[in-house]
């Protein structure tokens, strides 16, 4: 199939695709003219590529695990060092993610109590709903008038 078929049946966009080519992801093979042609079994691999790096993994670490777990067969790698190479490496990747949604949980913590300051008109803590349990610490402190606020 044509990279516009295989667009149509991934939802990948032709960019996409070119960009996964780049990375060394997908491999189509090239007619005389320089088309690329891609097999049936490119389908799943795009959905699979598409899943990884919406899970934030790097390129490089999606060619590694795409190189196990499609290239050949379908199974986690034979020899107990590449298992180990190969977990580690995902498993460092899950350590970040991890920590990245603490940091974003935190930060949408504190942007939903200045919000909630905001919306109630709200000096200091101790107010109904304080995430703080009355700790001394303030979101927002009132003030005159906002001037130039975006919206």
């Amino acid at each position: 199939m044509r990279i516009g078929e295989l667009s149509a049946r991934t939802g990948a966009s032709v960019r996409m695709l070119r960009y996964y080519e780049e990375q060394g992801l997908l491999t189509p093979v090239r007619t005389e003219s320089g088309y690329r042609i891609y097999q049936e079994s490119d389908v799943d691999r795009v959905a699979r590529i598409r899943c990884m790096l919406s899970a934030a993994l790097p390129s490089g670490v999606v060619g590694q695990a795409l190189r196990f777990l499609l290239d050949g067969r379908a199974a986690i790698p034979d020899e107990p060092a590449d298992r180990a190479r190969l977990a580690d490496t995902l498993q460092g990747e899950l350590d970040l993610l991890t920590e990245k949604i603490e940091s974003l949980r935190s930060s949408r913590d504190l942007l939903a109590t200045i919000v909630a300051d905001v919306r109630g008109d709200v000096v200091g803590p101790g107010h109904p709903g304080d995430p703080g349990g009355g700790v001394a610490r303030r979101s927002v402190r009132k003030a005159g008038p906002a001037v130039g606020l975006a919206r």
